[in-house]
């Protein structure tokens, strides 16, 4: 398993509508694919500590919708 990355080292900051950390609304598709928590803050497999779903870092892909 692969050491998590600060946030200062993934410019981790304010998102936009387009990438952001979470899922925001229910037909969402800017939201990573990384980020558990969909309901609130959560957890990122890649990145250490809280993670607010508004949020984003250079880590961020874009989660699979259908």
């Amino acid at each position: 398993m692969t050491e998590k990355a600060n946030k200062e080292d993934v410019d981790y900051g304010k998102g936009h509508p387009a990438s952001h950390c979470g899922k925001m609304f229910e037909a969402d598709k800017g939201y990573c694919e990384h980020f558990f928590g969909q309901d609130g803050d959560g957890l990122c497999e890649l990145v250490k500590g809280l993670i607010k779903r508004g949020y984003w870092c250079r880590k961020f892909e874009r989660a699979v919708t259908k």
